[in-house]
C-alpha cells in the first residue's frame, strides 16, 4: 500500500513558488500576445485554418510568457525553431502523399532538425504538423506559409515578449540580458556591489549536463544561482544568524581626510595594523588607506633602493608645493568595499573573495562606521562555531 502511495505522489503536482501576481501577468501577457496573432493571421488564412496556426503560437506564449528564462523561450529556439519546423513541414508535405507518413516524418525530423541546429522548440513541432495536415489553404501558400503568417507571427510575438518582459523590475529577456544590464550600470555607477559568489563553476555544470545525457529545460546560469543560492541558504541554516555586528572588531583605529601620510605610516608600524578607515566628523566612511597604497608608491624602475623610495614618499614635504600624496585623503582609495552590521557573515565570502581586500569597513543603517572585519576574524568565528 505504501508503496502504491508513493508511486501516486509522482503524479501529484509540485508546489508552486511562483506568486499570483506573476501568475497573472503570464496569463494576461498571453492573453494580449494571442490577440495580435489573430488579427494578424487572419489576412493570410481562411477561417478555418486559423486554429491551426494560432494552436503552435499559443503554445509558444505559454514559454514566452510563464517560462522567459528557460532555453526553449529564447529568441533563437522560438524564431529558427518555428521557421526551420516550417521549411520542414513544407518540404515534406510536398514530397510525401500518405499524411500519416508526412505528418510523422515532419515532426520527427523538426525535432532532429532543432536539436541539431540548438534550436529546441517544442511548438515547433506543431508548426511542422501544421504544414501538412492544416489543409489546402495552408498548403497551397508553399513556402510563402513561412512568410506568412509565420514570420509575421514570430516578430509580432517577440517583439511584445520583449516589451512586457523587460518592462516589469522582476523579469528579463532574453536570458542573460539582466546580467548584461547590471555590469553596464556598475561600471557607469562606479558602484562595489557585486553579483553573488559562484560556488561552482560553469565548466563543472557543463560537465554534469553532458554526463546526464538530457535536455534540461534550466538554463546554466539559471543552474548556477539556484545551486548557489540554495547552498548559501543551507549554510545559513547550519550556521545559524551570525551577524557582521556579532564578530565585528568594534574600537576601529581611523584617521582624517587631512592625517598626513607620515603619520599614517607611524601608526602601522606601531599598532601592527594594515589599513585604516578616513572617517568625516560624523562617522562616514570617506576612504581607506591600507598598506598596498604605500606600495603602489613605489616605482620599480626607479635605480634607487625600496628603502629610499618608501623614506621619500613618507616624509612630509617641507616645500610650498609636491608631486605626491601628503594626506589621507589623497592616498586612500576612495571606492569603499563596506558591509551592514546587520547582514549575515557568509555576505562576507563574496566581497574577500570578489575584491581581493582585507579590511571590510562594518556601517550601522546610518551608513556610519561602527567596525571592522578582517579574514581572521572571519576565521575565528568559523572555528568557535565549529566547536
Amino acid at each position: 500500500m505504501s508503496m502504491l502511495i508513493n508511486y501516486l505522489k509522482l503524479f501529484a503536482p509540485k508546489a508552486s513558488t511562483v506568486s499570483l501576481n506573476e501568475k497573472l501577468i503570464s496569463a494576461l501577457a498571453g492573453l494580449v500576445s494571442i490577440v495580435l496573432i489573430m488579427l494578424i493571421s487572419q489576412q493570410f488564412l481562411a477561417p478555418q485554418a486559423l486554429p491551426w496556426v494560432v494552436a503552435s503560437m499559443g503554445a509558444s506564449a505559454v514559454l514566452l510568457f510563464a517560462v522567459p528564462n528557460g532555453p526553449l523561450s529564447q529568441p533563437w529556439s522560438f524564431v529558427i525553431g518555428h521557421l526551420l519546423s516550417a521549411f520542414i513541414g513544407i518540404s515534406v508535405a510536398k514530397l510525401v502523399n500518405d499524411p500519416i507518413i508526412a505528418a510523422s516524418l515532419a515532426v520527427s525530423l523538426a525535432i532532429f532538425a532543432m536539436y541539431f541546429t540548438s534550436s529546441l522548440h517544442p511548438p515547433g513541432g506543431a508548426t511542422a504538423l501544421t504544414a501538412v495536415v492544416g489543409g489546402s489553404a495552408i498548403t497551397d501558400l508553399g513556402y510563402w506559409y513561412m512568410l506568412t503568417p509565420i514570420a509575421i507571427n514570430l516578430l509580432v510575438m517577440l517583439v511584445w515578449a520583449l516589451i512586457i518582459n523587460n518592462l516589469l523590475a522582476n523579469r528579463h529577456y532574453p536570458n542573460g540580458i539582466k546580467d548584461v544590464n547590471n555590469v553596464q550600470k556598475t561600471s557607469q555607477n562606479n558602484s562595489s556591489q557585486t553579483e553573488p559568489l559562484n560556488l561552482i563553476r560553469r565548466s563543472d555544470l557543463q560537465s554534469a549536463l553532458t554526463e546526464m545525457d538530457v535536455f534540461v529545460d534550466v538554463s546554466e546560469d539559471d543552474l548556477t544561482k539556484l545551486f548557489n543560492l540554495s547552498l548559501m541558504h543551507t549554510v545559513k541554516k547550519s550556521v545559524g544568524d551570525v551577524l557582521c555586528q556579532d564578530i565585528m572588531t568594534s574600537s576601529v583605529m581611523t584617521v582624517d581626510y587631512d592625517t598626513d601620510v607620515e603619520h599614517i605610516w607611524t601608526l602601522m608600524m606601531d599598532q601592527r595594523v594594515h589599513a585604516f578607515p578616513v572617517v568625516d566628523k560624523v562617522g562616514h566612511v570617506l576612504g581607506v588607506v591600507s598598506l598596498s597604497d604605500f606600495l603602489n608608491q613605489i616605482k620599480f624602475q626607479d635605480q634607487s633602493s625600496l628603502k629610499m623610495q618608501l623614506t621619500h614618499f613618507i616624509t612630509k614635504t617641507n616645500k610650498p608645493y609636491t608631486n605626491k600624496p601628503e594626506y589621507a585623503g589623497h592616498l586612500m582609495s576612495k571606492t569603499v568595499v563596506s558591509i551592514n552590521q546587520e547582514q549575515h557573515i557568509l555576505d562576507l565570502f563574496e566581497l574577500f573573495y570578489k575584491h581581493n581586500i582585507h579590511h571590510i569597513p562594518v556601517l550601522d543603517t546610518q551608513k556610519k562606521l561602527v567596525g571592522i572585519i578582517t579574514p581572521k576574524d572571519l576565521l575565528l568565528a568559523f572555528q568557535s562555531l565549529i566547536q
